[in-house]
């Protein structure tokens, strides 16, 4: 569900900030009183990523279908003050209208989709209208897009969603809005009854902002502040209703640290946890984010687990321990990452792994120490990552302070390119680091070595009763991912599929967990085939 961009969960916390700039020339639009007509636009990636669902279209042909519906823009539509009319879309679902009737245009985006905020904001400019941009990387970096934007939103809306709206409506904006810290206590329900959600396979609900880790690379804290502030389980309940009735039964938990705060989480799972128990038919399945520390509180996991959180993204980053104490990452210290992961598998709980690469305690034995620390993991899925310094964040601002910043890497970093970095490592060069990341995704999505991991991950999952044993492949979607892959060629692909197929009659209270492996899985391997169109790869790297 903001840290490094390029490995996230798609978690966007809502932020849509403005700064509002008056110019002249044919593509500003001059302060005039304005329909009440609002067109708010997600806009796609640029690059296929982990979480993206691209191999759908590539391989089986559907078209329309994004593994996570976006949280920003109905959670925007909601704080619009009466009397405007509102239309969303989602680039990801459905085209943008170019000829769109509405006189406001707004345009949120992480830094992975700066490159097509750009150019939606120059369009529609062009058209006479009134362009908004915001989210978390314009909160991030403002004057970025304030050159492309008429205004610009930095920070929360909640509390200035008003003014600036009116002020827009009289044709008054300002140059500049600046949002708070609101108390989510007040935040209204996101309006998704204005949201495609038909394209969408799961849902998202935020329950908190902020995390009060300090970790150098995390933008979070940098516009959600440390400060960990929550929604009332009965706010989170009246959203989860919402969603449930809209048909969704896989639903993401949008915060960026789940229980960090204990009492809460508890009080909040106990809520969702009976609210799962009274649903009339299936229930449902919930992701989320967690830190390693979870691991050393069974009580909690076990809670998580009953409450119906089956996959959670952790971030162990690197098994190498100076490199987790530069970084600021102390609740990964001084313990055995490989049991901690191993305590929340054994819980009932999927981890997907966040791992990276280019600390300046890496050298260039850092790659197979990566793969020797994976190998031992209970995790099928591994994102690995390039570090990247995001604007705002302190270890941006040290590297700009040691000349160790790239110049124009916005242009690469900005079209979501998942191998490259804006920064010059300290114990190699950047090609060798941007080879070596390249290699160890290739190596660490060899179907055999997924395999291994995949079975470490079953055997440490435990039983749950499920009466409704169904095949792997029921479905056409699966299958033609099934054909796709095989159409790789690679040997060991046929026994990862009957492992799939045969651990699903076996386990199959394991089945959705194992479908989520699956679609994660494709799509990096789609991946994979176009990073190696893009780049030429040598045979150790295949």
């Amino acid at each position: 569900m903001a840290r490094l961009l390029t490995r996230r969960f798609l978690w966007k916390c809502v932020h849509f900030t403005t700064m509002v700039r008056c110019v002249t020339g044919p593509e500003t639009t001059a302060q005039r009183q304005l329909q009440r007509t609002l067109y708010l636009i997600n806009p796609r990636e640029q690059t296929a990523g982990y979480y993206g669902l691209d191999v759908i279209e590539s391989w089986a042909g559907v078209r329309g279908v994004t593994n996570l519906v976006d949280l920003t823009t109905p959670t925007v539509a909601a704080l619009v003050p009466e009397g405007w009319q509102v239309e969303i879309c989602d680039e990801r679902i459905q085209p943008v209208d170019f000829d769109h009737r509405a006189a406001v245009v707004g345009l949120t985006g992480k830094v992975s989709q700066r490159s097509r905020m750009i150019e939606l904001a120059g369009e529609f400019r062009r058209r006479g209208k009134l362009v908004v941009a915001g989210g978390p990387y314009v909160s991030l970096n403002p004057s970025d897009l304030a050159a492309h934007a008429d205004i610009v939103v930095e920070g929360e809306i909640e509390e200035i969603a008003g003014g600036l709206f009116d002020d827009i409506a009289a044709g008054t904006w300002r140059a500049s809005y600046t949002g708070t810290r609101p108390d989510l206590t007040l935040s209204p329900p996101p309006r998704w009854d204005l949201y495609p959600l038909r394209g969408g396979l799961a849902a998202q609900v935020q329950t908190s902002r902020g995390c009060p880790f300090e970790c150098e690379f995390c933008d979070v804290i940098q516009y959600l502040g440390r400060k960990q502030r929550w929604k009332e389980p009965v706010q989170v309940v009246e959203e989860l209703e919402m969603l449930y009735a809209a048909g969704f039964r896989d639903i993401l938990l949008a915060d960026d640290n789940l229980t960090v705060m204990r009492r809460r989480a508890r009080a909040l799972l106990e809520a969702i946890r009976e609210w799962n128990d009274r649903r009339p038919g299936e229930r449902v399945r919930f992701s989320s984010q967690l830190s390693v520390d979870i691991a050393r509180d069974r009580p909690m996991l076990d809670l998580a687990a009953a409450a119906g959180l089956r996959m959670v993204f952790v971030g162990v980053e690197t098994p190498n321990e100076a490199s987790l104490a530069e970084t600021m990452k102390r609740q990964n210290l001084h313990v055995d990452l490989v049991e901690e992961v191993t305590k929340i598998v054994n819980a009932g709980i999927m981890v997907v792994s966040g791992m990276m690469v280019g600390f300046d305690n890496d050298d260039e034995g850092i790659f197979e120490r990566q793969l020797d620390f994976a190998a031992r993991l209970p995790v099928p899925l591994i994102t690995p990552s390039l570090l990247v310094a995001p604007h705002a964040t302190p270890l941006y601002a040290r590297l700009e302070k040691e000349g160790r910043l790239v110049e124009g890497a916005l242009d690469y970093i900005g079209a979501g390119n998942m191998f490259r970095t804006n920064i010059v490592p300290r114990q190699m060069s950047r090609e060798t680091l941007e080879d070596g990341a390249r290699r160890l995704l290739l190596h660490l999505y060899r179907p055999a070595v997924v395999l291994d991991r995949l079975r470490r991950f079953v055997e440490n999952s435990p039983t749950r009763p499920e009466p409704r044993p169904r095949p792997f492949f029921a479905g056409p979607v699966e299958n033609a991912l099934a054909r796709g892959l095989m159409r790789l060629g690679d040997r060991d692909e046929p026994a990862l599929l009957g492992y799939l197929h045969e651990t699903t009659a076996r386990r199959p209270e394991m089945r959705a967990q194992l479908q989520y492996f699956f679609l994660q899985y494709c799509q990096t391997r789609h991946n994979i085939e176009q990073l190696k169109r893009q780049a030429p790869v040598s045979p150790a790297m295949a």
